[in-house]
């Protein structure tokens, strides 16, 4: 693909042509390149009739981008100006403007909080659409105040597409005078690099080239770290896998058969203990945040699962019963590992109207380029009653009810966690030794590590382990009501069903362990 096709065949180009046509005067570009969007939309308007162009930062002021804008920047400087104009000059010196001009304004979000800069842009309106000028505002993200909300046209710039970070590459390697690269390693490089701006990735690549060529397992750490650098995004760590998981074979099993079929996911986002994000929210979903700033993340979710590429599951169940890890390991569950990216929505929170919304629309973003819309999410939660109906029918894949760990499950997870911390005990012995019925993986690890830590036997590791069947057994008992038939079992084939003589010989195991403890 040539350069000029890469311009006109990029959507938020063909969305500003045809406002212009249309003579819409005032456009807001979403962009996380704020000069590679200029650059690109100022040769989508080069051609026999180019308009004046300038563009506006705070540091430098008004500059022209070509000759008609170099004419026509006196017209914003003013006759008697002797140093650089502020904004609200510059403003309304825009009305001098020639025809089909068109004035850039960057990081124009950092504007919004004045009230004189509102009104010099709404001031614009009328008097730009008369003779097809535009005024655009650029920003990373931003929250059009209700002032200016109906009258800005809102566009959102794309990241590069794969044509457009491979001619990316190949110019690298030319301005290095490196051969090309063969078809895998430009493949390997293009999937490194997708999901940056074009600045950053080709910065990223620069950075990991070698005499001998790209270095893709640098590429691929520039790029986990750009994306932890993304507000409320975090890359997990690529070694967690489904070998480090004793029991709930049958989530294992549908992940693994998701992932070897059609259409798999590209991405896997987690979102672990999804009910603290909506704590906020009233009954039944309704408002209960008075900030707002809860309703606008459930809003901007449900609309990003509401794509039909993307895909949600729910894990539900008590605390420790490996939910979170089998989450952290769907990415190995694929013939090819994918990234597994945590969503932390809390941390997105912010207190003004908006900025929460924009911090996660951000995050998407990245989220939807890095995977080609091929997102799996995956979310965690102890509890459901505060999830509003409208976002549980999103992971609409199945939800996962977690138990306790059978005594088969014990003795796969015993045998994981002696060999991680050098124990030399056979499972079934440590089993016996810990008197280990209804506890958790979690537990199980915690016992290990005391015994190694604190040079230990078993026994005496397990004297200093509450298990949560034990601690929790009312909260227990309550989700394994809720779940029985209704919800799919991540250890067995099928439903999840309860059986409370299980649970009561659990019980009966937990306090002779406690009277033994205490003797």
């Amino acid at each position: 693909m040539s350069e000029t096709q890469a311009v006109t065949q990029n959507p938020m180009v063909g969305q500003f042509k045809t406002a212009r046509r249309v003579s819409t005067p005032l456009i807001s570009i979403r962009t996380a390149d704020q000069p590679a969007t200029i650059e690109l939309l100022s040769k989508a308007l080069t051609n026999g009739n180019t308009p004046a162009m300038i563009e506006w930062d705070i540091v430098r002021g008004p500059r022209d981008l070509n000759a008609p804008g170099k004419q026509a920047l006196s017209l914003l400087l003013g006759e008697n100006n002797f140093g650089i104009p502020d904004i609200i000059t510059i403003l309304d010196n825009a009305v001098k403007l020639p025809a089909k001009s068109v004035l850039f304004l960057h990081n124009a979000h950092k504007q919004l909080d004045n009230i004189a800069f509102i009104q010099a842009v709404s001031n614009l309106r009328d008097s730009f659409r008369s003779n097809f000028r535009q005024l655009v505002l650029l920003a990373p993200d931003m929250t059009l105040p209700p002032e200016l909300r109906n009258d800005v046209l809102m566009l959102d710039e794309v990241l590069p597409n794969e044509e457009q970070l491979r001619a990316l590459i190949l110019q690298n390697y030319k301005d290095a005078e490196l051969t090309e690269p063969d078809q895998t390693t430009l493949t390997s490089a293009i999937a490194a690099v997708s999901g940056l701006a074009h600045f950053p990735a080709d910065q990223a690549v620069a950075m990991s080239l070698t005499p001998n060529g790209l270095d893709i397992p640098s590429l691929w750490l520039r790029k986990d770290q750009a994306i932890n650098e993304t507000p409320g995004l975090e890359v997990c760590n690529p070694n967690i896998t489904f070998e480090n998981i004793g029991g709930v074979e049958q989530a294992k099993n549908y992940f693994r058969q998701l992932f070897n079929g059609k259409n798999e996911p590209r991405v896997v986002v987690w979102i672990d203990e999804i009910e603290k994000a909506f704590a906020g929210l009233g009954a039944n979903g309704g408002p209960g945040d008075s900030s707002g700033t809860t309703q606008d993340q459930l809003g901007q979710l449900l609309q990003d699962m509401n794509d039909c590429t993307k895909r949600g599951v729910l894990f539900y169940g008590p605390p420790g019963s490996a939910k979170s890890v089998t989450a952290q390991a769907i990415g190995s569950a694929g013939p090819t590992k994918v990234k597994v990216i945590r969503l932390d929505l809390g941390g997105m929170k912010g207190s003004l109207v908006g900025e929460s919304e924009a911090k996660l629309r951000a995050a998407l973003k990245v989220v939807n380029t890095v995977s080609d819309r091929r997102v799996l999410y995956v979310a965690t939660c102890n509890t459901m009653a505060v999830l509003p109906p409208e976002l549980r029918r999103r992971f609409k894949m199945g939800t996962f009810f977690f138990d306790l760990p059978t005594p088969e499950e014990r003795a796969a997870i015993w045998s994981i966690y002696l060999a991680k911390f050098e124990l030399d005990l056979l499972p079934a012995t440590a089993m016996e030794a810990a008197q280990d019925s209804g506890w958790t993986g979690a537990e199980i690890e915690t016992c290990c590590q005391l015994a190694s830590e604190l040079n230990i036997s078993v026994t005496e590791a397990a004297r200093y382990i509450v298990p949560v069947s034990r601690s929790s057994a009312d909260l227990i008992d309550g989700l394994r009501q809720q779940a029985t038939g209704k919800f799919l079992s991540a250890t067995h084939p099928g439903v999840y069903v309860y059986q409370r003589e299980q649970d009561q010989a659990v019980k009966a195991t937990a306090n002779k362990r406690a009277f033994n403890l205490n003797d």
